[in-house]
Formats: structure tokens, sequence, C-alpha cells
């Protein structure tokens, strides 16, 4: 009997297969759309939660992990109101040992510096470096005086190739031994360790005012964190400020992407790869829509068959079976497409995304979401199934059957895909919109053509007779460019009897910086070289503390504001020249012509050559520094951009299916129609009408939503493109052809049909 049950059972479910794949022939065009669809969003939706946990893992692999801080200051978070207060730096190596002695909490603080020469970065760190983090390095390492050489040892490397290179260049380093080699996926990379005396003598490391070390810090078992963190957010400490300051804690697990200071990025931003994530999810959202219109669709078309299945005899059991089958059929093909699909293009996603790790752990992710959207599938087929069992099925027998609601359902779905696809056009749109608005706006600075070369300023007449550069400048060295200011100062003002001090930030250079980076004067003029006491303001400055500096007799004249960053807010700065800080001047900005920028190079180094043949020569662009705050915004349109055309392929092609089998369903109508009279236009207005409405409450929802989301990445830029009105008609309209397009052979086909062949088959 067990025997003849699992016979039948085994014939019923090969039975139940045939017709799923029969009515995957059947539907081949519909059900290819769904496959891709969900194929597509499986792999952008796989492939950016690989990417999230990856950069979630950053340092996971440490023993004290849970433990490890990094320590930054805000020094101006209880004595300031200007833009900056919020600003992080790094710390004095002092600060470490204070750390240790104040406080119970901390176990142990360490000091470290990164710094790189060549092809190889290195660490600067202490024993307590290694008592944090575990390394394997013995005490006598940090005795000075054991060698006339500089100390090092090396992580172990896969690749003998490099090296041999890094130990090549450590020719005259005293390389004592190996350690293991920490994982890809850590903050702190490196290729040689060194004491942490190596460039730091004893009086720099006791200087408080010298803050270039990154500081971290082990917590001891069972501290409550916030607590700490509450203690620390203010502290006096008068050997590094007057008044008190704020130390920031960040979790060593967290820094990769909750880096307060922003220092720490991926070539995209982590922000920017949760994005990908969303848009991966609404890809699949709107495959799996678009396969439950269709599939909703089919078998309204099938009801026919089913009532006679059940008549001569078939259970709700089976009858449920059989669709489901043929729901979840489509189902597993499109994760079967999905995954090797994932399989193929995973190298070069590890690639482009700089993804470590071995293969084993990123498949059984795999496997996890593969899981999870069998799931999704399973509960939506059980509904549907459930909902066709007890209502559809019944009604058809009674001869009742209600249309209205499958085309509720149908609507609201389309309703759905139409929003998703609106909203992706219109954030990407957005994207392009604004990179191309911050390249043609003005920032106040004229960055075009403009480079530094790590040359004294003393051979700047020389460099004027190469061809192709029209003017020099003097700068303190290559990465003037990339952020002028040098130092910053407080300015304190009287408001109600209570004194606020204020922080500004200093740029030191010539006067012929304003004429060279064509920043324009609000009033006044610009500085002499002659005086060490006269400078400029820009007008935040001026706006800011007003009533200090529009009583000083120093300030010569206000600038506009002018951006090297275009995400960062402009701060209070003042440009002004030091004899002092003019001779420790290192590097030499200079202007070329149009189309000039390899020959002026190529000459620069062949010049140098001449004079020095060993020198190295470095040079830094000033426009490929504005591009660089881009990097993270182009990826992500790559892929938003794809993502967006797939979800609109999906809705447009979902609508030519739809159509085409609304079509095939309403054909006696059709031809009725036709017969008492209807043109084709009339028949193709029938459908138009439907759609329009549909794609008009998308665009309702879509575009509000789209414009609050937009709005607010828009904010973290200094200047901010508009979202005009003809950007919504523009991209409504587009849209709306191409639905047309596609639905319009179908209806034309349809309607063209004789009525009388129509009815007589019917």
């Amino acid at each position: 009997m067990s025997m003849s049950q699992n016979q039948k059972s085994k014939n019923m479910f090969r039975h139940n297969l045939k017709i799923a794949f029969r009515n995957l022939r059947k539907y081949k065009t519909q059900n290819i759309i769904s496959i891709i669809g969900l194929a597509v969003g499986f792999v952008c939706f796989a492939f950016s939660a690989l990417w999230i946990r990856y950069e979630m893992s950053y340092d996971n692999f440490h023993p004290n992990a849970d433990r490890i801080y990094r320590v930054n200051t805000s020094l101006f978070k209880w004595d300031t109101m200007a833009p900056n207060s919020s600003e992080l730096r790094n710390n004095p190596y002092q600060l470490a040992n204070w750390l240790k002695t104040n406080l119970s909490e901390i176990e142990d603080a360490s000091g470290i510096q990164l710094f790189t020469r060549d092809i190889y970065t290195v660490l600067q760190l202490d024993y307590s470096f290694c008592n944090i983090f575990n390394l394997p390095i013995p005490e006598n390492f940090f005795i000075a005086g054991l060698t006339d050489k500089p100390i090092a040892v090396i992580p172990e490397l896969d690749n003998e190739e490099s090296a041999k290179n890094i130990k090549e260049q450590l020719f005259n380093w005293d390389v004592q031994t190996t350690i293991p080699r920490w994982k890809a996926n850590t903050n702190i990379t490196f290729n040689v360790a060194a004491p942490i005396t190596y460039r730091n003598t004893e009086e720099q490391l006791k200087n408080w005012r010298s803050s270039s070390y990154h500081i971290y810090i082990l917590v001891r078992n069972g501290i409550d964190i916030q607590a700490l963190k509450n203690k620390l957010d203010k502290v006096e400490i008068p050997e590094m400020w007057s008044n008190p300051v704020s130390l920031v804690l960040t979790p060593i697990r967290q820094l990769r992407y909750k880096d307060p200071t922003g220092n720490i990025q991926s070539e995209i931003k982590f922000n920017h790869i949760r994005i990908f994530a969303i848009a991966g999810l609404l890809v699949i959202l709107s495959s799996l829509f678009n396969h439950l219109t269709m599939y909703v669709t089919r078998v309204r078309m099938r009801l026919r068959e089913l009532v006679l299945r059940k008549v001569n005899g078939a259970t709700d059991f089976q009858i449920a079976v059989t669709l489901f089958t043929d729901f979840m059929l489509v189902i597993f093909v499109a994760l079967f497409a999905g995954l090797m699909l994932t399989l193929w293009l995973l190298p070069t996603f590890k690639e482009y995304a700089a993804i470590g790790g071995n293969n084993i752990s990123i498949y059984s992710e795999l496997f996890l979401y593969t899981v999870l959207l069998i799931a999704c599938g399973l509960i939506c087929s059980c509904i549907l199934v459930m909902y066709f069992r007890k209502q559809a099925l019944n009604e058809s027998i009674r001869g009742n059957v209600r249309q209205n609601s499958g085309n509720m359902f149908r609507k609201a779905s389309l309703l759905i895909q139409f929003i998703i696809s609106l909203g992706l056009m219109f954030c990407s749109i957005v994207f392009i919109k604004q990179i191309r608005f911050l390249h043609r706006v003005d920032l106040g600075i004229n960055r075009h053509n403009v480079a530094a070369v790590s040359l004294h300023p003393q051979y700047t007449d020389q460099l004027m007779q190469i061809p192709g550069i029209i003017d020099v400048l003097p700068v303190f060295n290559i990465s003037f460019l990339r952020n002028m200011i040098l130092s910053s100062g407080t300015q304190v003002t009287e408001k109600d009897g209570e004194k606020i001090s204020h922080t500004t930030f200093s740029i030191w250079t010539v006067a012929h910086f304003f004429d060279f980076f064509g920043i324009k004067f609000i009033e006044g003029a610009e500085f002499s070289n002659e005086s060490d006491d006269n400078y400029v303001i820009n007008n935040t400055a001026m706006n800011v503390l007003k009533d200090v500096f529009s009583e000083d007799r120093y300030v010569t004249g206000v600038v506009h504001d002018f951006y090297i960053d275009p995400v960062k807010k402009t701060l209070p700065v003042r440009i002004g020249y030091s004899s002092i800080i003019y001779n420790g001047f290192q590097a030499t900005a200079y202007r070329y012509e149009e189309g000039m920028r390899q020959q002026t190079q190529q000459s620069i180094i062949e010049w140098i050559h001449n004079v020095s043949p060993n020198r190295r020569v470095n040079f830094t662009y000033m426009e490929d520094i504005f591009e660089e705050h881009f990097k993270s915004e182009r990826a992500l349109l790559k892929l938003l951009s794809f993502m967006t055309l797939a979800c609109i392929l999906i809705a447009v092609f979902g609508v030519y299916s739809l159509t085409s089998l609304s079509c095939q369903q309403r054909r006696k109508e059709i031809a009725i129609r036709k017969v008492y009279g209807a043109e084709v236009l009339d028949i193709m207005n029938i459908f138009f009408k439907e759609y329009l409405i549909l794609l008009a409450v998308a665009a309702l929802v879509a575009f509000p939503a789209g414009y609050i989301i937009m709005k607010r990445w828009l904010e973290g830029y200094v200047k901010q493109t508009s979202m005009d009105a003809w950007l919504y008609v523009a991209i409504f309209l587009m849209v709306f052809v191409v639905i047309v397009f596609s639905i319009l052979s179908t209806i034309w086909r349809a309607a063209r049909q004789n009525p009388a062949e129509v009815v007589k088959s019917e």
C-alpha cells in the first residue's frame, strides 16, 4: 500500500512537472522576461550583499577585535560655534600614555604612524600595539641601540616576487624576522613594521602639539562602553589644549564604514554600496511582481481547464500542487540562471570591489540568498494557490467569475513596477545632472590645467621657460592642491557678555595666489608679500566673525568662497603671507596650456634629470584630485543605471506580455466591438487609457519620493543642481512613449483580425 502511494506521488509529480514545462514553453516570452528579471535582480542583490558583508568584516579577525577602539579628537566641540566644531583629527603620541594612566577602564593604548616609501608601507608601532593586536614581535625589538641599521620585521607574503622586491628595497634595514600576514580586509595595511622611534625622536613623541599619530586602545573586559564614551566626551587635558576636548571612540570593526573623520574610505562609499543593495532588492521586487501578474493572468485563462479537471475527479490539493509547480518552476529556473551568472561574473566582481577571502564563504552566502528567494517564492505561490483553490475555482464552477478582483491585482502589480522604474530613473538622472553640474558650475577657483611638481620655488624662472607653462606659484608641498590649509587659530567674540571662541583656518601663500587661481574679490584688494601682518579672508569668515574682522586693520580684502572639495562645506579661512613659512616652501604649482599636460610633464622630468639624474619627481594635478571625489558616484551611477534599465525593461516587457495575454483573453470582446463599428484606434484606446492612468498614479508616488531622497543626497554637496519641472515631464513622457510602442504592435495585430473567424473559433 505504501509503495503504491509513493508511486502515485511520483507519477503526480512527473505529471505536474510536464504540465509546468508545457506552460513554460507555451508562454515562453512572458516566462523569459520573468526569468531574466529575477536572475538579474538576484545577481545584483547577491553581489551588493556580499560587498556589504565584506566591508563590515574589516579587522574582525583580531582576537580582541570587540574591545579595540580608535580614538580621534574634537578640539573645538566645547569652545566654538564655527562650522568646523565637529571636525575630528589625529592625536599626539602622549595621549596614549595619558589614557592608560588616567582611565582604569583602558587596559592598554598605543600610538602608531603609517608612511609610504617607494613600493612599501611602513607601520611605526610600539610594544603596546603588539599587546592590543596580538602581534608576535618580541619586546627587545623596541629597545634602541641594538643595531646601527633601522630595525624592521616584514609580514609573510604569498607572492614571492613581491617579497623579493620589498627585501631588495630594504637593503639598508636590519630585517630581523617575519610575522604572520594580516588578512586583506584590514584598515591597517603595511609591508614593513618598525619601532615608533625609527623617525620620531623622544622629544617629538613627548610633544603634545604634534598631532600626527593614530591612537588605538584596548578596553578591559566587562566595561560599559557607552559610559566610557560619555566620560570621554568632555575631558580636560591642559597639556594638549587649554579648553576641554572631546575624545571620540570608534570600534575597529566599524571603522571601515563609520570612520568619523571620513579619511578611511573604499573606492565606493559604504552608503553607496547600500544603495546598490536596495536597488538590487527593487529589481527583484519588480521582477517578482511581474511574474506574479503574468502568473495570475495565465491562471485565469486556464480556469476552464482547471474546472474540467475538478469535474473529472481532481481534488483541491491536486489542483493546488499543479498551480504551485507551475509557479515555482519559473523561480527555480531563474535562480539557476542567476547562480550561473553570479559564478561567471564573480571573479570580475571581486576584482572590481577589491574583495578578498576564499570562495567557500561567498558560496555559502549565495546559498543563503537562494534559500531566502525560494522562501519568498513559496510564500507568494501559497497565497495565490490558496486564493484560486478557495475562491476562483468555486466561482468558476457556479459560473460567477469576478474578473474585477483579478484586474485589481494586475493593476496593483503594474503600479508597483511603474513606481520602481520611475523612481530609479529619476534618481539616476538627478545623479548624472548633479555630477555634470559640479563640473560646469563656478566653485570660486580655476582648477583647470593646474599641476604641482616637487621642485623648489627657486627654480620658477627655469620652469617658466618650458614650452606650454604659462604661470607658476610657489607652494608648501605638492599636496597643497589637495588641501591648502596649513594651520588653524582661535578668534574670540563676545555676545551678551559671554566670550565665544571660533576657529579659523589659514592658507599661507604669496599675493599671486589670487590671480593664479582666479579667486575674485568681494571688496578690498590682495595683501602684500612685504608684510607678515596683512591677510585676506573669505566670505564665510566675514559672515561668521563679522564683529572681529570688520574692525581688524590687517584685513586687506574679502574674497568669494572657493571650494577644492565639492563635498566639504567651506570653512572660515584667512589667506596671508609669512616669510617664515615661505622659506619652508618645497614645491611649485604651475598652469599649462590646454592639451599640454603630458608634454609639460615630460619636459620638466627631462630638465630635472639633466640637472640631477637620480632625483625622483612627483606631480599632482588639481583636476585629478577633483575627479577623485566622484569615484564613488561614478561607480554607483554605472550600477544604478544598469538596474534602472533592468527595471524599465521588466516593466515594459511585462506590459507587452500582459497586453498580449489580455488580447488573447479578450479577443471575442474585441471582435464583437468591431462588429458593432469600433475602429482599430477605438480598441487601442481602451488599453492606452488603462496604462496611462496607472503610469500617472505611479508618477504621483515615485516623483515626490524621489525628490525627498535626492534632496537629502544633494545637501551633501556645496552646490546643488535644480530638479526642475521639465525633468518630471521628460521622464514621464519617455516611459510612456516606450510603453506605447511596446503594446502598439500587439493590439494592432489583435484589432485587425477578422471578427467572423474569431467568433467561429470561440
